[in-house]
């Protein structure tokens, strides 16, 4: 059975494919290990993440699965883990956890379905218990516990951007540290961010704070998966594809990563295809918005550096086989020259960890061809 063409949102079930050995691999290492998926966006990282949630509770794990793309503050953090909690089946919510998440909830007005509505969390302060009570839920539970984290860095983006958010955001890692150790006899964690995680934790020294997570590296298809994937995914919306055909496609995306797979098959016509439909396109995949947040995002994640990784990507698109860090830091130092070598190792290490660039026999050039010419053919 083929499996379904479907862009944008984490696959789930029949559709999930490949990652097999990936999967076996995190299966041993989260019963000891707390995990961070370690790629950059658009990877899978979700849908590998919701797979492996799955297949830990099949082995009757308690299993939790936070988005915390859309929370902005720790109170919606705490809501949050608590809506989720209240969602793990029946036989998990005993009495004795019951009483445990009503003494953690003390401080929070509850409505009358058992949701808190309105929050008097003092995060912060010596008052402060919230992360130790969570942590006795937690650790109340019968059986092991799978809790994963989806987008971790978008709320520490919305906690540094917050009134006394320096402060704050060091406060909510040393305490998620914290309750990582208070329940690592029953608990496992798996992190994931299409935001660097480590870069955030680098810009703002506090690396120490993530320092017993083991990163887990999730790359791109092999080239036999992204042969089969294709393959499937033409054959559920009727599409002919040759094998030459399919490695004309692959080398033209250049990074055999699901999403960009999934974007340039579906706009392939019905039918035989050959070269020229696959040519025609990827030069109309290059006219869409598909690639826009890989702009806009460095307005957000770079901060301070984020007009000086414009330039420097604008600078490599329009070199194919890339460019040595010398010759980058010169080009960036004509227009930048209080910008410091130090600062560029540090940025191009975060420009690689988040997938636009990759490093080559000393040579620093884009991941992907397909977005290199997207650069290339909008920024330049």
């Amino acid at each position: 059975m083929a499996i379904k063409l479907k862009i944008g949102p984490p696959v789930i079930g029949e559709d999930f494919f490949g990652r097999w050995n990936e999967l076996k691999k995190a299966e041993v290492l989260i019963q000891d290990n707390n995990l961070m998926l370690a790629a950059p966006r658009r990877v899978g990282k979700t849908s590998f993440a919701r797979r492996l949630k799955d297949v830990q509770s099949a082995k009757g794990w308690n299993t939790i699965f936070i988005d915390l793309e859309e929370i902005n503050s720790v109170t919606h953090f705490f809501r949050a883990f608590h809506n989720e909690l209240m969602k793990l089946p029946e036989a998990s919510l005993t009495d004795k956890v019951k009483t445990k998440m009503k003494k953690w909830l003390s401080g929070i007005e509850m409505s009358t379905n058992g949701l808190p509505v309105k929050a008097m969390v003092k995060f912060g302060t010596s008052e402060n218990d919230d992360f130790k009570e969570l942590a006795e839920v937690l650790n109340t539970l019968d059986n092991h516990t799978l809790v994963v984290f989806d987008e971790l860095t978008v709320l520490l983006e919305s906690l540094s951007e917050a009134n006394g958010g320096e402060r704050e955001v060091k406060t909510f890692m040393n305490q998620f540290r914290a309750l990582r150790t208070a329940t690592s006899e029953k608990c496992r964690w798996l992190i994931c961010s299409s935001i660097g995680v480590r870069n955030f934790t680098t810009q703002h020294n506090m690396s120490d704070t993530i320092n017993d997570v083991s990163d887990f590296d999730l790359g791109a298809f092999s080239d036999a998966e992204a042969r089969e994937f294709v393959n499937q995914l033409t054959a559920s919306v009727g599409i002919k594809i040759s094998v030459d055909a399919t490695n004309y496609l692959l080398r033209k995306i250049g990074w055999n990563i699901p999403f960009f797979i999934q974007l340039i098959v579906s706009r392939l016509p019905v039918g035989k295809v050959s070269k020229a439909n696959i040519d025609e396109a990827y030069n109309k995949l290059l006219q869409t918005g598909s690639f826009d947040t890989w702009y806009e995002r460095l307005s957000k994640e770079y901060g301070r550096n984020k007009d000086i990784a414009k330039l420097v990507l604008k600078y490599l698109c329009v070199c194919t086989e890339g460019k040595k860090r010398d010759d980058i830091f010169n080009h960036i130092y004509a227009k930048y020259p209080s910008f410091e070598s130090d600062d560029m190792g540090l940025l191009l290490r975060a420009l690689m960890n988040d997938g636009y660039l990759v490093k080559d026999r000393e040579q620093y050039r884009f991941r992907s061809p397909l977005l290199r010419d997207y650069w290339k053919e909008t920024y330049c």
